[in-house]
């Protein structure tokens, strides 16, 4: 009996045997898909194939030749089945392919299994690899997990404030102003309208305040109600503070100083509770109403006002110790400011009392600055803010007779310095702040000089300051540069001060000034060479490597310095007379020849950059005195004048010429000669 199998037969049986096998892994796949689509932020792991299914194509190797008519129908590449292309965009849902006659109809072309992974896409060690993306990774998300979603609707935002209490905190707040707006009604209109009589006004105040705070107090033991709580006892503390103002600005029932210690009593209480809470908006709900309607209350600025203001901002400063609650101070700063800056421009206001107040708020702010800073997250803003308390010394020469002015600007001046000293070294006090204290102090200094010179010495006045904060700079340490900044400033304004007084025209014109304004000019070139040689020094030493260009400019402003300094000399000597017009000049001319003469032979002493230096300015200089002898002096100077200029400057010429020639020769005999070369000494 002949037990061979037919060929055709076993190739049916596996080919079946593969089509079943094909639909298995197919389902396999399918629930895969859905699985990793229904779970996107999770890889998943699917089960690795059978390692036995692979080997059943491995039998008919023998009968191959038999099935070789197959042949011509494979040698066409199959198009991708569906089953395969679900991780690179492939339809969904999937569709079972259609069973194959026989096994080259539904062939491994593609995706196939080769060994122990899929070609194209594969599976490697535990992860899904498609071929379009040629890196393992996840499987492709379904689009529709992608799909951004929908933005929240206006109500759903609104439903979204109210749950993080915003609304509930916007409404207080609304609450809080129209309240002490009707307080306000209650205690200044209804007293010029004759409402109700001045003692139940005052005492409806009260009344309404206490229940206010006391109310606010009960409901704040509760955390979820604390917002509401604080706007209640914020109303409330603003209302008792309106009601003293009131009866000591309107009704004068209570003295200045009672008004003072009553409303540092009723501020300190109730900003107890901000201190407790943590709270700065129950702060900023009673400090801005106090800011907005206290001039209101009492009828414009007055002293009640402008005492009351800062002994609220001293009294309040306790609870900020510790706090990083800038918006409060600045709030605090502001509402002892605008008082007295307002107050300058009033006649109100006995000048006796604003002076010290305008000292006293400087000093306050700086104080509270120093004690906010090391914890302040906005140190910039702490240092402007206290810097900001002396903006009324601007205003005060509209209000005080001299020297008042003066003083509170010299005052003025004395606190910032000092406080940019003594904070010197303290970690907590950030660096820019000193320097706005600094420049704060340079600035008062310069005011009180000029408030004390008046408006006709500027000049002199501004070169001064210049000179006494260049001096102080050099010892100033880490402020250095920022005093000399002001220095360059205020130097800059004296010199423009010094050619506003008439100093051009009485360069050029032997009359046109008066006595004053000659004596000014002296005093205020003589002032300026001074500032400008020491500001030159200074900026060289802050910048070596622009010493020379710094020197050569700072040469040239002196030399124009010097020029007038002689012209003024001779002006205020001759009573502005011609003769001393053109000696002025002739002096001032040897002058340049002389100086230039001095930097060259100075730089013959020197090497490096001084020589460079010397060596520079002088030739400058040298260019300069021959343009201004050949196009000023030739057609200003007559007689003996004009041939003392050209022989002393002709001499100086000569003199120089002779000294760097006799440099050169002596140089020449110590000239080294070239060495040999090697080859002139080597025998032929």
């Amino acid at each position: 009996m002949n037990t061979t199998p037919d060929p055709a037969v076993a190739a049916d049986r596996i080919g079946a045997e593969l089509r079943t096998l094909s639909d298995r892994v197919a389902a396999v796949s399918s629930d895969f898909a859905e699985f990793a689509s229904s779970l996107p932020t999770r890889e998943p792991e699917p089960t690795r194939p059978p390692a036995a299914a692979p080997a059943a194509p491995a039998k008919p190797a023998a009968a191959q030749p038999t099935a070789a008519p197959a042949q011509p129908h494979s040698a066409a590449p199959h198009p991708p089945q569906p089953y395969v292309q679900y991780a690179t965009g492939g339809q969904w849902p999937y569709t079972p392919p259609p069973t194959a006659p026989h096994w080259q109809a539904n062939p491994w072309q593609g995706n196939q299994w080769r060994g122990n992974q899929w070609q194209g896409n594969q599976w490697q060690g535990n992860q899904w690899q498609t071929a379009t993306r040629g890196a393992a990774g996840p499987a492709t998300a379904h689009p529709a997990a992608t799909r951004p979603a929908p933005a929240p609707s206006l109500s759903d935002r609104l439903a979204a404030a109210t749950d993080r209490g915003l609304v509930g905190k916007i409404l207080a707040a609304v609450g809080v102003a129209i309240t002490l707006i009707g307080v306000v009604l209650l205690l200044v209109l209804a007293a010029q309208a004759g409402i109700l009589r001045p003692e139940v006004r005052v005492a409806g105040g009260a009344l309404l305040a206490a229940a206010l705070v006391a109310v606010g107090a009960r409901i704040g033991h509760r955390d979820e109600k604390r917002s509401g709580a604080a706007a209640l006892i914020a109303t409330g503390t603003a209302a008792a503070l309106f009601d003293v103002l009131a009866a000591a600005s309107i009704y004068q029932w209570l003295p200045e100083a009672a008004a003072l210690a009553l409303g540092s009593l009723i501020a300190g209480g109730g900003l107890w509770f901000a201190h407790r809470w943590d709270s700065q908006t129950l702060g900023l709900l009673v400090s801005v109403p106090l800011l907005v309607f206290a001039p209101i209350v009492t009828g414009g600025v007055d002293l009640v006002l402008i005492a009351f203001m800062p002994a609220y901002a001293a009294v309040t400063l306790w609870i900020q110790i510790g706090r990083d609650w800038t918006p409060l101070f600045a709030v605090n700063t502001a509402a002892a400011t605008i008082p007295l800056l307002a107050a300058t421009t009033t006649d109100d206001v006995a000048a006796w009392f604003l002076a010290p107040a305008i000292a006293v708020n400087i000093v306050l702010a700086v104080v509270s600055a120093t004690l906010l800073l090391s914890t302040s997250s906005t140190r910039v803003v702490v240092g402007l803010v206290s810097v900001a308390s002396g903006i009324p010394v601007f205003a005060t020469p509209a209000m005080f007779d001299t020297p008042l002015p003066s003083v509170v600007a010299g005052i003025a001046a004395l606190v910032f310095a000092f406080a940019a000293v003594v904070t010197r070294g303290r970690s907590g006090i950030g660096f820019t702040a000193r320097i706005g204290w600094a420049v704060a102090a340079a600035i008062g200094f310069a005011l009180s000089v000029l408030f004390a010179v008046g408006p006709d010495a500027q000049a002199p006045g501004a070169l001064a300051v210049a000179i006494v904060i260049l001096a102080v700079s050099i010892v100033a340490g880490d402020l250095r540069r920022a005093l000399v900044t002001a220095g360059t400033v205020a130097t800059g304004f004296g010199l423009l001060s010094v050619v506003a007084s008439g100093a051009l025209p009485q360069l050029f014109f032997f009359d046109g000034l008066t006595d004053g304004q000659r004596i000014t000019v002296l005093i205020g070139v003589a002032f300026g060479i001074v500032a400008v040689t020491l500001l030159t020094w200074v900026w060289s030493a802050e910048a070596p490597d622009a010493a020379d260009r710094l020197w050569i400019v700072g040469a040239l402003v002196d030399l124009w310095l010097v020029t007038q300094l002689c012209v003024a000399v001779a002006a205020v000597a001759t009573d502005g007379s011609g003769q001393g017009f053109r000696t002025g000049h002739t002096v001032a001319t040897v002058i340049w020849f002389a100086s230039a003469a001095a930097a060259l032979m100075w730089a013959r002493r020197n090497d490096g950059v001084m020589r460079t230096v010397a060596l520079s300015a002088g030739l400058t200089l040298i260019a300069a005195a021959i343009a201004k002898l050949f196009l000023f002096d030739l057609a200003a100077l007559d007689g003996f004048l004009r041939v003392t200029a050209f022989l002393v400057a002709g001499i100086l010429l000569l003199g120089l010429g002779v000294a760097y020639a006799q440099r050169l020769t002596r140089s020449e005999p110590n000239t080294p000669s070239p060495a040999p070369h090697p080859a002139a000494d080597t025998p032929h």
